[in-house]
């Protein structure tokens, strides 16, 4: 049996190795002179480009297979490995085929030297990823949905409690930050008699109250500002740089819309009222409890005084 450590046969274990990596790599190996050309390829990288034979590519480029912009970023990462004798390890490269066809690829490349220490090209190697990486945006949408369901109501569609104080403490650090004077203001709300509605028609048809005012209130308030579903029958707005009598205004267009707009409930037009309470964000203040407690004491007035009203 031949000593493959006996230096005398280190040609031929050379060959051999050489051989066997050109066969049985599971990754794409593959040779390029200065100019991007290929001078010696895996049979994997040979069969990855379309061709059956590795001498069927030699003195071609990416250009011959892969589109355009593809072939010239590789190209352009081996003009830099070449230029500056480091190898770029490790790059995910996105193969555009057509709009339903995407491949991806780890990819590592250096520079490939004579036997005088000279760069005379590159050489790399490159896994197909394509899987892994089709998973892991899978996983990315899948977390992303799942963070969204866990900051929204799911009757409502609106964004729940959670996420509500999520919300009002980052304005707080922003606008307590801000050296100009603007401000945001907090409208908390509840439905007038929700318990009479409840018991009258049904908890049915009170989810068909509560997801009315809801779209009225999506509806109804700029893209800039968020609404709330922050318990059963209690909303809360925040309104971005609105001031005391902007959300004054903002407000009462919504208590007299919702008040103007009937709700179908087993047949029957029924009127349903709000009350607001409101405060704006003093930064001189700036206690997230106190302004929560300002429009909490503003609601109850409402309530007090007839509800269908704002208190500010």
């Amino acid at each position: 049996m031949t000593d493959y450590t006996d230096p005398a046969n280190r040609k031929e274990i050379d060959k051999i190795v050489l051989n066997t990596i050109c066969k049985y790599s599971m990754d794409t190996v593959y040779f390029k002179d200065c100019n991007s050309r290929f001078i010696w390829n895996s049979l994997g990288h040979v069969q990855q480009l379309g061709m059956r034979k590795p001498e069927d590519v030699i003195g071609k480029t990416d250009f011959d297979f892969f589109p355009k912009d593809f072939a010239q970023s590789a190209r352009d990462t081996e003009i830099t490995v070449m230029a500056s004798g480091q190898a770029i390890l490790n790059v995910t490269e996105e193969l555009v085929l057509d709009d339903d066809n995407v491949r991806y690829f780890l990819a590592s490349k250096y520079p490939l030297y004579d036997d005088n220490g000279d760069i005379i090209g590159t050489w790399g190697t490159s896994k197909d990823v394509t899987n892994q990486k089709l998973l892991e945006k899978e996983l990315e949408r899948s977390y992303r949905k799942m963070e969204l369901l866990a900051r929204v109501d799911d009757m409502s569609g609106l964004y729940n409690r959670r996420h509500f104080y999520e919300k009002i403490d980052k304005l707080v650090s922003l606008y307590e930050e801000r050296e100009d004077d603007s401000t945001f203001s907090l409208a908390v709300i509840d439905v007038d008699d929700m318990k009479t509605i409840n018991d009258q028609y049904g908890q049915q048809n009170g989810d068909i109250v509560l997801k009315t005012i809801a779209e009225i209130l999506l509806s109804n308030t700029k893209k800039s500002d968020t609404c709330f579903r922050t318990g059963g029958d209690e909303f809360a707005i925040l309104l971005l740089d609105s001031d005391k009598m902007k959300a004054l205004g903002a407000a009462k267009r919504l208590v007299d819309l919702i008040a103007g707009t009937p709700i179908i409930l087993d047949g029957k037009r029924e009127k349903v009222t709000i009350s607001v309470g409101l405060a704006t964000f003093d930064k001189t203040n700036p206690d997230v409890s106190e302004l929560l407690s300002i429009t909490e004491r503003k609601l109850n007035k409402s309530k007090r005084e007839g509800k269908n009203q704002v208190s500010f």
